[in-house]
C-alpha cells in the first residue's frame, strides 16, 4: 500500500477509535493528533452560506427554458420541412391513385345493378359479372372490360370498347348485350351499329344481328328481341347445350350441381325463371328427362 494511502487509512482509524497505542504514540509524537483535535473542534464554528433554493430554482428553469426554446425553433423548422415535403408527396399519391385507378363493379349470385357511367351511358350488370373502367380521359377514350353478361345503353360521342376475355367490342353510341362464359361469347345489337374484332377478324352487326363465338368458332347470326330478356328475369334457349345452361343456372340461384358429363352436351330449348329455384330446375331436367334429387342444402344430385 503507499504511503498515503497508509496515512489516510490511519486517520481513518483513529477517527472510529480502532488505533492500536502503538499507533497514538506516533501521532501524538509526529503532531498530528493535536492537529486533527484542533479541526474536529473547529468544525462547529464553521459556517456556509445559506443557498437560496427559489432563486437556483428559478436561474435553473431560465436556462433549461433557453435550451428548450432552441430546440423547439430547430425541431419545428425540421418538421415543417418533413410535414411539407410529406404533403406533397401524399397528395401526389392521391392523385395518381385518384386519377389512374380503375372504378370496378361486381354482381354477386341473383344480384343485378345498374351502372351509370361518365357521360350518361348506361350498363345493366347481370349476376356473377365484373365491369371495370377507368374515368380518366373518359372524353377521349371511353374503354371498359367485362366478365360476365351486361347490357349497355351507351350515348353518342367518341368510340366505346367493351373488352372482354375472348372478343372486343367497339361502338358509337348503340344498345347491344354482351354475354361471356368460359370459352363462349355473344354480342346481340338492339340499336344502332357495332363492330366485333376475334383474333384478327371484324364483324360488324346492326339491329336485329348477333354474333356468337364458341370454341373459336365465329358465327352471324340474326335475332328477334326487342331487348334481353334477362332484363325481365327470364333466360330463353335455343338448342343451347345444358352444359351452359345450368352454368346460368347457378348464375342465378345458390346451388350446388355438378352436371354429369353425360348430359353436358344434351341440347335445351326452352326458357326459365330467375326467381323459382323448383320451377327452374323441374323445366329443365324434365324436359330433357333427366332424373334428379333437390336436397335441403340446396345440392342437386342426378340418378
Amino acid at each position: 500500500m503507499s504511503k498515503h494511502l497508509e496515512h489516510e487509512n490511519l486517520i481513518a482509524r483513529w477517527m472510529d477509535g480502532r488505533l492500536s497505542e502503538a499507533e497514538k504514540k506516533q501521532m501524538e509524537e509526529s503532531g498530528e493528533l493535536d492537529a486533527l483535535k484542533s479541526v474536529i473542534d473547529d468544525i462547529d464554528t464553521w459556517k456556509v452560506k445559506p443557498f437560496d433554493v427559489e432563486a437556483g430554482l428559478e436561474a435553473l428553469h431560465k436556462k433549461k427554458s433557453a435550451v428548450i426554446t432552441l430546440n423547439k425553433v430547430k425541431n419545428r423548422s425540421w418538421l415543417a420541412v418533413a410535414a411539407s415535403i410529406a404533403l406533397l408527396v401524399c397528395s401526389s399519391l392521391i392523385w395518381m391513385l385518384v386519377n389512374n385507378s380503375d372504378t370496378s363493379v361486381s354482381t354477386a349470385i341473383a344480384e343485378t345493378k345498374t351502372i351509370e357511367l361518365p357521360q350518361g351511358s348506361l350498363v345493366e350488370l347481370d349476376a356473377v359479372s365484373t365491369l371495370t373502367f377507368n374515368e380518366k380521359d373518359w372524353e377521349k377514350t371511353r374503354s371498359l372490360s367485362l366478365v360476365g353478361q351486361a347490357f349497355f345503353d351507351v350515348t353518342s360521342g367518341v368510340p366505346f370498347e367493351v373488352n372482354t376475355p375472348i372478343a372486343k367490342v367497339e361502338v358509337l353510341g348503340t344498345q347491344f348485350n354482351i354475354k361471356t362464359e368460359k370459352e363462349r361469347f355473344s354480342v346481340e345489337c338492339f340499336e344502332g351499329k357495332i363492330k366485333v374484332s376475334f383474333k384478327g377478324n371484324t364483324e360488324i352487326i346492326t339491329k336485329g344481328q348477333r354474333v356468337t363465338i364458341d370454341n373459336g368458332v365465329l358465327l352471324r347470326l340474326d335475332h328477334q328481341k326487342t331487348n334481353p330478356e334477362w332484363l325481365k328475369g327470364l333466360s330463353s334457349y335455343n338448342k343451347t347445350p345444358l352444359e351452359e345452361v345450368i352454368a346460368d343456372v347457378q348464375r342465378y340461384y345458390d346451388l350446388d350441381i355438378t352436371l354429369p358429363k353425360k348430359y353436358q352436351s344434351l341440347l335445351f330449348t326452352g326458357s326459365f325463371k330467375h326467381h323459382d329455384l323448383k320451377g327452374t330446375l323441374h323445366t329443365i331436367f324434365t324436359t330433357m328427362e333427366v332424373k334428379y334429387t333437390l336436397y335441403e342444402n340446396r345440392k342437386v344430385i342426378f340418378e
